[in-house]
């Protein structure tokens, strides 16, 4: 019962977001085959190999030349949870487990997927993104997930898939810059000669 009581809550929360357009017809898309579309062979093939090679290619997709090598670097870790979000300092004995909680403010544990996905501070970038893009996108609740469907937008050419990978890329440098500055002059402020500096 509580499992049910957890997804409901999972699925009120991504559906909380979701805005309607009248405008926009909808359609079914497959995200394993984005231009092609659904298949057997592809299904037979995604569930049939081990899910390690595709979280590798992720990883390996973050690589473009058009991005700085610290983003890139940045993101490879965030696809593995290795930044110093403040669960994981907590977990690595860094901070004590009650400070844990979201510099953002919203009171909810601050991981991967709730600081550039679920926070209210920053996860709100994705909707500013998507307007200035003049697009609609249901945001999945895994940052990878988030990557994938948000660099493989149906509809659009695969010319700017790489375009996307840019923006996305550039967008979660943004929120985690923001994130250590908020971080900082939290500290700053914590600091008893502060005024001194």
């Amino acid at each position: 019962m509580a499992w049910e009581e957890d997804s409901v809550r999972e699925c009120s929360a991504l559906l909380n977001n979701v805005i309607l357009q009248k405008n926009i017809q909808d359609y079914w898309r497959w995200l394993l085959d984005p231009i092609q579309g659904y298949s057997v062979r592809e299904t037979y093939r995604f569930l049939t190999f081990a899910a390690e090679p595709t979280i590798a290619s992720d990883c390996n997709d973050v690589w473009n030349k058009l991005v700085p090598a610290k983003v890139s670097i940045f993101a490879w870790r965030l696809f593995q949870d290795r930044i110093s979000t403040r669960a994981n300092l907590v977990r690595q004995h860094v901070l004590q487990p009650t400070d844990n909680l979201c510099v953002g403010g919203c009171g909810s544990i601050e991981t991967a997927n709730h600081l550039f996905l679920g926070c209210n501070l920053f996860g709100t970038v994705w909707y500013l993104v998507c307007q200035w893009l003049g697009i609609s996108f249901v945001f999945p609740g895994h940052i990878r997930d988030h990557y994938f469907q948000f660099t493989h937008l149906a509809g659009l050419s695969r010319t700017s898939y790489s375009y996307l990978k840019v923006i996305w890329l550039a967008s979660v440098w943004a929120i985690w810059k923001i994130e250590t500055t908020v971080v900082f002059l939290t500290r700053c402020s914590e600091f008893p000669f502060h005024g001194y500096l």
